[in-house]
């Protein structure tokens, strides 16, 4: 089976139905926390979610969410701009021949994530963190915006391993 990509188009009506925050119990789509950013500049975390459709698969169409909650300001929640998604906290995305979707972040495009549903129905992302295989949990970046350009100092990954549940912790330098 073919890769699917999935498109532009579909994330923004995925981003716009997710809003919603529809219960799949009810027989409708919902959406399921997957990790976070957070950064050194301030206190507001970018959120990913799954979009699930009503049986509770992913959803072909626009299967990821993300969004800001603004804790440095009163805590809402904003949409990411286009500048952000487009450089630093959008994605590219498609399906594998299992079902998994396979995430690139734009600006950590370097790791592959996978993001699938476990028997036990769980919604998971995958990362490889220290060289294993680990439930990611978390992306710090620890950044300078003292220049024209941000300056990434390192990005830290914070996972669990997935097949002994340790804490898993990663630093890379760029």
């Amino acid at each position: 089976m073919q890769a699917v990509p999935v498109t532009r188009r579909a994330l923004l009506v995925g981003a716009a139905l997710g809003s919603l925050g529809l219960d799949a119990r009810a027989g409708t789509s919902s959406n399921v926390p997957l990790f976070v950013i957070t950064r050194s500049k301030n206190a507001n975390v970018v959120h990913y979610e799954a979009h699930l459709t009503p049986s509770g698969a992913l959803d072909p169409a626009h299967p990821l969410l993300a969004y800001w909650v603004m804790r440095a300001e009163d805590g809402r929640r904003e949409g990411l701009t286009w500048f952000e998604e487009k450089l630093a906290y959008g994605w590219s995305a498609s399906f594998d021949a299992r079902g998994e979707l396979l995430v690139r972040l734009r600006a950590f495009s370097g790791r592959e994530l996978r993001v699938f549903r476990e028997k036990t129905g769980q919604v998971r992302t995958l990362a490889r963190i220290v060289g294993r295989s680990a439930v990611l949990e978390r992306i710090h970046v620890a950044s300078d915006d003292r220049g024209l350009t941000p300056t990434v100092h390192y990005v830290e990954l914070f996972g669990t391993g997935r097949n002994d549940g340790r804490r898993v912790t990663e630093r890379i330098v760029p």
